[in-house]
């Protein structure tokens, strides 16, 4: 009966903590089972080292060889079963091999209640008890599998969650600030993959400090997303001229032309402020940004998205 209190008790301790230190009790529950199960496997895997373990030997059927050698795997078994389910990413699979233990081991238990074998040289616990006691244990190896296998299924809208984070860096300045500007420019260049991050990334920061030099240059924002492969840009000039010059220079077009069979797709947003209203934070340039274009379209229809008077800029001449 001892495993039994210890998986109520240490899943009822478990489920406490975890409810109150969270906003919501969605998934407690399953936490709560995983914590007491760990810990009753915990206590039950260690008992077939020490002190219970001849009892344990004696309790295998006589049918089966090796009953030390198989209480003692059963015992290595238990103890990494309990530190699997600890552990959220091996949890689900722990379980799963914990049901299939508990239900090879009943007719260990079935044999002890018939031959009268008993722990620690108490009275053997009947048949029907440990019928019961058994098929609660396999309900809540079952329950942990099954609520994780639950939660797996929104793991892949909480992958898209963390790919859609966004870091910013600080604004650069040019030597045109902190004038006001006369034309804003907005970006977005999306990847076709992970693996070009890393370079786009440094090549987005060499731009970001020619952009510090560039006549006319007020001040640019630089956005990612880069589990998404996702850039964006916020920038904004004393003039359209400025703004061209910019985006016509060596690196510019270099950097813009090596990544052109890289890109899945990109929108560009050149605005004058005088005719139509500019974004004012980042929430505003993603949305204005945010439909990408197909690549079914012609390479400068991805590349050039106008709103607003101006030219739009040349990033691939």
């Amino acid at each position: 009966m001892t495993p039994l209190f210890v998986l109520i008790g240490a899943s009822g301790v478990v489920f406490v903590v975890s409810a109150a230190t969270s906003r919501s009790l969605h998934g407690h529950q399953t936490t709560a089972l995983r914590g007491g199960l760990a810990a009753m496997f915990a206590l039950t895997g260690t008992t077939h080292f020490v002190a219970l373990r001849e009892d344990l030997i004696a309790m295998v059927p006589p049918a089966l060889p090796a009953p030390g050698l198989l209480v003692t795997v059963t015992g290595v078994l238990e103890l990494a079963g309990a530190v699997g389910l600890l552990w959220r990413p091996t949890a689900r699979w722990s379980a799963v091999g914990l049901t299939g233990l508990l239900v090879a081991m009943f007719p260990a238990n079935v044999h002890a209640a018939l031959s009268g074998s008993g722990l620690n040289g108490e009275a053997p616990t009947p048949l029907g008890v440990r019928t019961v006691i058994q098929i609660v244990f396999i309900a809540a190896a079952v329950a942990v599998w099954a609520g994780l296998r639950r939660d797996g299924r929104s793991a892949p809208a909480e992958r898209g969650d963390r790919a859609r984070q966004i870091a910013t860096l600080p604004p650069a300045h040019g030597p045109a600030y902190p004038s006001s500007p006369g034309v804003v420019m907005v970006s977005r260049l999306e990847l076709r993959s992970l693996r070009d991050v890393p370079g786009f990334l440094r090549a987005a920061l060499r731009l970001r400090r020619a952009f510090r030099t560039s006549a006319g240059a007020i001040t640019l924002r630089l956005a990612a997303s880069p589990l998404a492969g996702t850039f964006w840009t916020w920038s904004s000039w004393a003039d359209e001229p400025a703004l061209q010059e910019y985006t016509r220079s060596r690196l510019h077009v270099g950097v813009m032309r090596s990544y052109r069979t890289s890109m899945r797709g990109s929108a560009f947003h050149v605005l004058d402020p005088a005719q139509v209203e500019v974004p004012t934070t980042w929430a505003e340039v993603r949305a204005l940004t945010g439909s990408i274009r197909t690549d079914s379209e012609s390479s400068s229809d991805r590349s050039h998205a106008v709103t607003g008077a101006g030219q739009t800029p040349e990033p691939e001449n």
